[in-house]
């Protein structure tokens, strides 16, 4: 690991050198056309005091334009391809609230992230291309930095890159086999176990509703919820749990008349 970030850091400070020289050698070339093309201050004055303001005109349009020529091109530190980086963000933009990615965390869950807050105000491919480095740090954005010119079309390839490269930092992801051994216990309530079996469920990707249903109607224990279920099953999910509520319900309005009977 150090071996491979001293790598790192030495790739970065050799770029960072060449963008410098790279720099030196354009305003050498600033310097030497500025020598070539001197500007005509005489010329310029003895046109503005005999003629019609013309030849000052045309002077200044010339001395602006070697400016404007003369002027170093920025260093290119992007690998997006001509015309991402020029894209305008939308007028109401306010920026990300979201935590920035170091590369430690699940690359998938962080544009999902992204993706949702940037949705609020644009869907363009190019601005969500050129805001998709301002939710980096450390070592991603690092990795960003690295990326080679033009490498970049579109948010999809982006995207596609960053999975890839944390592809190690996602996280281990259960598989339907989690809910073979799950039972409703002897002393949980229906609402508990439901809210228990919910939590796991979420944690499985791309889950079955249908593997789903059957792994919840086989864990449940004995009672008036699982008789309703022989006498009239359910055909989805979405139903099972609708009648579940109204079971959970009665069964925490019995809990509260025992609980006052006791009292009394």
């Amino acid at each position: 690991m150090q071996r491979e970030m001293n790598r790192q850091l030495e790739e970065l400070r050799r770029k960072n050198q060449e963008e410098l020289n790279a720099l030196r050698e354009e305003n050498q070339r600033m310097r030497a056309q500025i020598e070539q093309n001197p500007p005509h201050r005489e010329e310029s004055r003895s046109n503005e005091e005999g003629g019609d303001g013309t030849g000052r005109d045309e002077s200044r349009a010339q001395t602006a334009t070697n400016q404007i020529e003369a002027r170093p091109r920025a260093a290119r530190r992007h690998p997006f391809v001509d015309g991402i980086m020029e894209a305008e963000l939308p007028a109401r933009w306010k920026g990300l609230t979201m935590s920035q990615y170091d590369g430690t965390t699940d690359p998938e869950e962080h544009v999902d992230v992204f993706t949702t807050q940037v949705g609020l105000y644009t869907s363009d491919n190019a601005i969500l291309c050129r805001v998709f480095p301002t939710s980096l740090k450390g070592p991603a954005l690092n990795w960003f930095t690295q990326l080679p010119p033009n490498s970049i079309d579109c948010f999809d390839t982006l995207a596609t890159r960053f999975g890839i490269q944390f592809a190690t930092s996602k996280p281990h992801h259960l598989t339907s086999l989690a809910l073979v051994n799950i039972r409703q216990e002897k002393g949980e309530s229906l609402r508990e176990f439901m809210e228990r079996f919910g939590k796991i469920s979420l944690n499985i990707s791309n889950l079955n509703p249908e593997v789903a249903m059957h792994h919840l109607i086989t864990a449940l224990k004995p009672g008036p919820f699982v008789d309703s279920l022989c006498k009239k099953p359910v055909s989805n999910l979405d139903e099972l749990r609708t009648r579940a509520t109204k079971f959970m319900q009665m069964e925490e309005l019995k809990e509260f008349r025992n609980t006052t009977r006791s009292d009394a």
